[in-house]
């Protein structure tokens, strides 16, 4: 016999007070400030002031996902906290626009 296609065992809903926000295509960020942790799975994270990182999404208003330029598509996105990158004006490297955290 032939399985019909799969379902969730019950259904699935989103987490109370959570919205996804996804970045533009070219959001691009600069880090104010050097910070490392230890992520949940073991891996060290780190960046450093003045880095530049590609914006994936606003995960929550503290902490965004981020992504190296150079990095392969392969490499794993990493969170950085959101007061310690500003984003940078389209087309306009290096300067910071309006928004930037204090």
């Amino acid at each position: 016999t032939r399985a019909g296609p799969w379902c969730p065992p019950r259904p699935v809903t989103m987490l109370p007070g959570r919205r996804w926000r996804r970045a533009g295509p070219d959001a691009s960020l600069r880090a104010l400030y050097s910070y490392r942790y230890r992520a949940e799975d073991g891996r060290q994270v780190a960046m450093a002031a003045g880095e530049r990182l590609l914006l994936l999404r606003r995960a929550t208003p503290d902490w965004w996902q981020v992504r190296r330029p150079g990095d392969p598509p392969w490499a794993r996105p990493f969170f950085v906290p959101a007061a310690y990158v500003a984003e940078e004006d389209p087309g306009n490297s290096g300067t910071q626009s309006p928004e930037t955290p204090t």
